[in-house]
């Protein structure tokens, strides 16, 4: 008896249809951010950052390389890619220790990792 409760909560739970992605993450980085958020980037740092996120159909923001990971956050990220079956030439990743303005301004963004643009 016990088992067919576990069974059917386990059965309903994987059953449920996941959650939508929210609307935010739908829409282009540079739309997330608040009028001050924007104000305090540069427009040479806008354009790099919508560039870089237009390069590739995922992009990785960073601190470190792909190779060598230099926290916890990079290196479960990069995992959890090659987890995922993420061919390695279809990401790119970005290391933000190497450009402090960029790396200010990838900071006011909610999501470190963008998948075609979003």
């Amino acid at each position: 008896m016990l088992s067919r409760n576990l069974f059917s909560t386990a059965f309903r739970h994987a059953s449920r249809p996941s959650r939508p992605i929210a609307a935010s993450f739908a829409q282009p980085y540079l739309m997330r951010l608040t009028p001050s958020q924007l104000r305090s980037l540069s427009t040479q740092t806008r354009a790099a950052i919508d560039q870089a996120v237009a390069s590739k159909p995922v992009v990785l923001f960073m601190k470190g390389t792909p190779e060598t990971p230099q926290c916890g956050f990079s290196r479960a990220s990069i995992q959890i890619l090659g987890l995922q079956g993420v061919d390695p030439n279809m990401f790119s990743a970005f290391n933000v220790l190497e450009d402090e303005e960029l790396r200010q301004g990838i900071a006011l963004a909610p999501i470190k990792i963008y998948e075609e643009g979003r």
